[in-house]
């Protein structure tokens, strides 16, 4: 797959989704935080919820829990039954448990090794606020490039090689924290499954598009 892409698509492509999320993306202040505990939990929170629905169980956890060590010694009162998926408490307590008394591991390997801590977590995590070159995927991600790349995709497609080998590709080695947030950020306000063709910046290359034309 990755042979077959000129390597001025890709450029042209990683240009517009970059400008697309410095010029429309969101602020969300898990983002910009310098608290690497705040940011994990973050990225764990945001499985399978809308990030608009987790700001608010988000700002009353930093507020109250600064540290691992004070979230073990606290009371949740009930921040999480809002996000509708309770297991969340549970799973951050098991993270807390494994990071009291330790720094938050910097490498991918280390980091898989935590409660709750899978692929998308850990690449999301190590882009975003360790600053290390990594690519993310998620159905959103694949539904975009397939529409985009022109091909074929299915549940299954997220674990295929050549989809690793391809995100990886199309990841640029400088920018790629505004990249990977654009991508997060476009394919749920703009590449939705109900595509808003015209706000698309990269209609005009884009397969799916030029079929609907």
């Amino acid at each position: 797959m990755v042979d077959l892409i000129l390597r001025s698509s890709i450029q042209d492509f990683q240009k517009k989704v970059i400008n697309w999320e410095k010029e429309s993306g969101i602020s969300y202040p898990w983002r910009t935080t310098p608290n690497h505990w705040h940011a994990l939990v973050a990225e764990i929170m945001l499985q399978r919820t809308r990030a608009e629905q987790m700001l608010t169980p988000y700002i009353e956890f930093t507020e109250r829990f600064d540290t691992p060590e004070a979230f073990l010694q606290g009371s949740t009162d009930n921040i999480f039954d809002s996000l509708g998926l309770k297991w969340r408490e549970q799973t951050l307590r098991e993270l807390a448990n494994s990071l009291a008394g330790r720094n938050i591991p910097d490498t991918r390997p280390e980091l898989l090794k935590l409660p709750g801590v899978g692929d998308y977590v850990a690449s999301a995590y190590l882009s975003a606020h360790v600053k290390k070159r990594e690519f993310i995927i998620d159905s959103n991600v694949v539904r975009l490039y397939g529409r985009y790349w022109g091909f074929e995709t299915n549940p299954e497609t997220r674990r295929k090689k050549w989809l690793s080998e391809l995100a990886s590709e199309l990841t640029p080695q400088k920018e790629f924290v505004e990249y990977n947030y654009g991508l997060i950020d476009f394919t749920k306000a703009v590449c939705k499954i109900r595509p808003k063709h015209h706000q698309c910046p990269v209609k005009n290359n884009c397969n799916f598009a030029q079929r609907l034309s």
